[in-house]
């Protein structure tokens, strides 16, 4: 794990050109476009003045040009503790560390916060050594028997608004929509749990209740597995889709770092 959070840092300082991972929205003071305004938005961002020559409403963009503050939330839960290449643990470490040691090569504050039942939340820090410190800790946190529940939202509506990186395998939807902050969802895989190959009698262990089960498996149970999970993950799409919450699927057999410049442009 330490190696993980070591070449994330290498990653980040060899490869990383420009202010950020890449242009990240926020309210700051250089003017970047004008755009229609969209339903659900606060309407206190409409610009009255250019709406009434456009006869519609309209929202000013801005690039943020002051300090951001960048919050990675990581939802523990046992199903992360799986993986045929490595484990989805591990790819959500590399993910937390690269966009940890962007924020501090930048001088932008970062906030670390692991949640089950309840927030473990480190002091916000703009130093690499520190962050680098929070993720050794990060590593260390055994996932087996956890789950996560969704108060987190409240907890994080008490916070300042921020840039929000909200990391799991969302097999459970969170109500992401009543956060108040610019939010982003990652979305960690691993290949065999959506695609598994194999029949017969398999012991099997939940990774969040620690019940041991033995599952036979053939043809017809895995088409009606696959079937759950592709809609389930349906609906997913649809509910961050329709409340306009930036997206992305990483599995573990990917390296992360384009995806996350992908996701964030």
């Amino acid at each position: 794990m330490r190696e993980i959070i070591i070449n994330s840092k290498k990653k980040v300082y060899s490869l990383l050109s420009g202010r950020h991972l890449s242009r990240l929205k926020g309210e700051g003071l250089d003017f970047r476009e004008i755009r229609e305004y969209t339903f659900n938005e606060d309407a206190k961002r409409i610009d009255w003045k250019i709406s009434a020559k456009l006869q519609k409403p309209v929202v000013k963009e801005f690039d943020e040009n002051k300090e951001l503050h960048i919050i990675i939330l990581y939802l523990l839960s046992g199903n992360m503790h799986f993986g045929s290449v490595r484990l989805k643990s591990e790819s959500a470490l590399e993910i937390m560390s690269l966009l940890a040691f962007s924020a501090t090569k930048n001088d932008d504050k970062i906030s670390l916060i692991a949640y089950d039942k309840k927030p473990v939340h480190f002091k916000p820090t703009k130093s690499p050594n520190t962050a680098f410190a929070y993720l050794e800790k990060f590593s260390q946190i055994n996932l087996l028997g956890k789950d996560y529940d969704f108060y987190f939202v409240e907890y994080l509506n008490r916070l300042k608004k921020s840039i929000l990186f909200v990391i799991g395998d969302f097999y459970k939807i969170p109500p992401l929509h009543k956060l108040k902050h610019e939010t982003y969802s990652i979305i960690i895989r691993d290949k065999f749990e959506e695609n598994p190959e194999f029949k017969g009698y398999i012991n099997t262990i939940d990774p969040i209740n620690m019940k041991e089960n033995e599952t036979f498996f053939n043809t017809h149970t895995i088409k009606k597995y696959k079937n759950h999970i592709k809609n389930s993950d349906k609906k997913l799409y649809e509910y961050l889709n329709s409340k306009r919450i930036k997206y992305t699927k990483i599995y573990t057999d990917e390296d992360p770092f384009f995806k996350l410049k992908e996701l964030i442009k």
